[in-house]
């Protein structure tokens, strides 16, 4: 299963300093800061901030990730920023547009390594920063960062228009087409997509057996535990395939796979008392 990005989107809708344009006063209803913390090699990670005060950005950095960000004075107004980087201090200085002095304490001072867990604390120390535009920085590391971040986007994009596009098969009137779209969900779809759950969810009552099996496939392996109850509910479908199909989902639920023992087909009491025996081997060998 693919691992999640895990972000903190924050949007604010608050008054205006004074020194703000009329026209930054139209967009600023929008502003919001991103940080992102990935796993693609150069860009592990990301900012994204939009006509929202700096010192709001440090903030939220800093409530995210549990670093101390340390500031004294900061400049007044706005700031748009897109940044992307192999280090939590490049991400800092592409936000404060190089213009001052970073320090970066680390736990392990002898292995800077990409990973927050080795970042104890930062200090801004801002002798420059009296002249901080309140403008768009475009900030990547460097030109294969820049590279990877546009093919993360793009391939981002091409994920999110085949997703649309599956949901969209999913509400066909043709079974087929509707099980298929449901079945291929699983290839691009994320955990706790609420969206793509809902389709699911609605799958999982649908009048065509196949479509009920695939769609419980696919919520119980993008799920995982947190689809016991379609799956509870699945093993005692009248349709044998969505039955099996409920049992296939099933990781390391001893209850639903006892339960699942019992069933009237012979091909899924078998395949119950198979991952039932592996599990209980399992539970043996845990300490």
């Amino acid at each position: 299963m693919k691992q999640p990005l895990v972000f903190v989107l924050i949007a604010y809708a608050t008054g205006l300093p004074v020194a703000v344009t009329a026209e930054e006063a139209l967009t600023t209803k929008s502003a919001y800061s991103r940080f992102v913390v990935g796993k693609d090699k150069g860009v592990e990670f990301q900012l994204e901030a939009r006509r929202i005060p700096l010192a709001q950005v440090l903030d939220r950095i800093a409530e995210q990730t549990q670093i101390p960000i340390h500031y004294s004075v900061l400049p007044e107004g706005l700031v748009t920023a897109t940044c992307a980087g192999a280090t939590f201090k490049q991400i800092l200085a592409c936000l404060l547009d190089h213009k001052a002095d970073l320090i970066v304490r680390y736990k392990q001072p002898n292995e800077k390594i990409a990973n927050l867990h080795n970042v104890a604390e930062a200090w801004v120390l801002g002798s420059r920063l009296d002249v901080y535009p309140v403008t768009r920085i475009d900030c990547i590391a460097d030109a294969k960062a820049e590279l990877a971040l546009r093919e993360k986007k793009q391939q981002d994009n091409a994920v999110s228009q085949e997703i649309e596009t599956l949901l969209a098969r999913a509400k066909s009137k043709t079974a087929a087409e509707r099980a298929d779209a449901i079945g291929a969900l699983l290839g691009v779809g994320r955990q706790g997509d609420a969206t793509i759950n809902a389709v699911l969810e609605e799958a999982l009552h649908d009048d065509d057996a196949s479509v009920r099996a695939q769609a419980i496939s696919t919520l119980s392996h993008l799920e995982g535990a947190s689809a016991k109850t379609a799956i509870q509910e699945a093993l005692h479908d009248i349709s044998a395939d969505v039955r099996r199909m409920a049992v296939d989902g099933i990781t390391d639920d001893i209850g639903l796979l006892q339960e699942a023992i019992n069933d009237s087909d012979e091909s899924i009491r078998d395949l119950a008392a198979m991952k039932l025996e592996d599990l209980m081997k399992q539970h043996d060998k845990t300490p």
